[in-house]
């Protein structure tokens, strides 16, 4: 029997974070719109409407704000708890459509649809995208290719190219396949990258289609052997299949850059004892333990002394305990801490994590257990009534004296009870 040729899909979330953002806001589509990093610092997402502008990704805000005030931009904070909840919501359309898929990011993710029974692949994928907007509201672009960097550069035709009503596909169609490699530059070739691509582009390579014609002699000594699997994919040979691997996750962290700088010891205590409680429920969500606990902190890189560091705290037993992480995250701070300087960003990592049956194999079980039985209510009531009702001592009581500064951030719409979408009765 004959091997099936592969088929992928790529499903990209148009401008996602300013989408999200636009879903409870409908008065802001076709508007000017941009979401700004966690302390309010960056743009990290703008709207069609704000790229013609001439505002670039990452530019500090400071630097645009007299371009987005003229412009009427609307702008929020970033609201990543709302963003991850949409992002899980695509995928579990996409599960439903297709059980073989990567998520490859926050807001792409990759299918192999080669077992699915399609004729016409440009139809679905613009069903696809049909179904996906009206189970969450989200625009996306579909692009279909054999290969993944075909069905990547595919996607960025779709979501470019209005005509084609967000699906692309190249498949069985080398005409196609070569308009499209000759239309997407070669600096947005997926696996080129932003160092290599001026390298190529001062040898007179300049989009996708002349990397095709690059010998794989050539590609192997001056890209290594990811560039032979560029051009090869490019081509149309598959040379990477989804990759499904759930590596276990090496550390948890919780990390924070305050709106200010805080020199306060017990400012910093409070801060440092709240993200050791807050990764301590997630370790216990994921049904792990830790050996170690790192407590780091560091001035504002703008500062004209810049001093920081870190220490690692090593745990007597493995744990998700939070009362002993919080005790080795403060045993850190005061190695970390100098009260000369002021602090703009600290944060706890968890480190040396193992599955919490390999510690009840080494623990008394019926300490283990009460303490298990603890956390677990205390969890519960916390996830019930507000991730904040019960905490220990140690942590801070007002988390917004140190907080990033989010004065725009939206509504936790579709996470927290209390800020859901009110919706006035006739």
């Amino acid at each position: 029997m004959a091997a099936i040729k592969p088929i992928f899909a790529l499903v990209d979330c148009n401008n996602f974070f300013v989408s999200c953002e636009r879903v409870f806001r409908p008065d802001l589509w076709h508007k000017p719109v941009a979401v700004l990093s966690n302390n309010d610092g960056c743009i990290v997402a703008r709207s069609n409407e704000v790229k013609t502008l001439g505002v670039p990704m990452g530019v500090p805000y400071f630097k645009v704000r007299d371009v987005l005030t003229a412009n009427k931009v609307t702008l929020f904070s970033g609201n990543f708890p709302l963003y991850g909840d949409f992002s899980q919501r695509v995928v579990q359309v996409l599960q439903t459509v297709c059980p073989a898929i990567e998520v490859y990011s926050v807001d792409e993710s990759f299918l192999d649809i080669s077992h699915l029974p399609i004729t016409d692949y440009t139809a679905w994928g613009q069903t696809l995208r049909e179904t996906i907007y009206r189970y969450t509201g989200l625009p996306v672009s579909v692009g279909i290719g054999s290969s993944k960097t075909l069905a990547k550069a595919a996607a960025d035709f779709a979501k470019k190219n209005h005509d084609t009503q967000g699906a692309f596909s190249v498949v069985d169609d080398d005409q196609k396949r070569v308009e499209l490699l000759k239309w997407l530059p070669v600096k947005d070739v997926w696996g080129i990258g932003w160092r290599t691509a001026p390298k190529l582009q001062a040898r007179g390579i300049q989009t996708a289609y002349d990397v095709t014609r690059l010998s794989e002699q050539w590609a192997q000594e001056q890209l290594s052997i990811r560039g032979v699997r560029t051009v090869r994919e490019l081509k149309g040979e598959s040379c990477y299949g989804l990759d499904n691997s759930s590596e276990p996750q090496q550390s948890i962290a919780r990390t924070r850059s305050f709106s200010h700088a805080i020199r306060d010891y017990y400012e910093l205590e409070g801060a440092i004892a709240t993200f050791a409680a807050q990764a301590s429920a997630k370790l216990r969500q994921q049904g792990e333990v830790t050996s170690g606990v790192m407590t780091f902190m560091r001035t504002s890189k703008h500062s004209e002394v810049q001093r920081g560091g870190s220490q690692l705290v090593k745990l007597v037993q493995p744990t998700a305990d939070t009362g002993p992480i919080i005790t080795a995250a403060l045993q850190g701070l005061k190695q970390v801490y100098d009260p000369e300087f002021g602090y703009k960003k600290a944060g706890v990592v968890l480190v040396g994590l193992q599955t919490a049956q390999q510690l009840a194999l080494q623990s008394d079980p019926h300490q283990l257990e009460r303490r298990d039985s603890l956390m677990q209510t205390v969890d519960a009531v916390n996830q019930r009534f507000g991730t904040r009702l019960v905490r220990h001592a140690s942590e801070h009581i007002d988390a917004h004296a140190w907080h990033s500064k989010r004065e725009l951030r939206s509504q936790a719409y579709t996470t927290n009870w209390r800020e859901l979408r009110a919706v006035a009765s006739g």
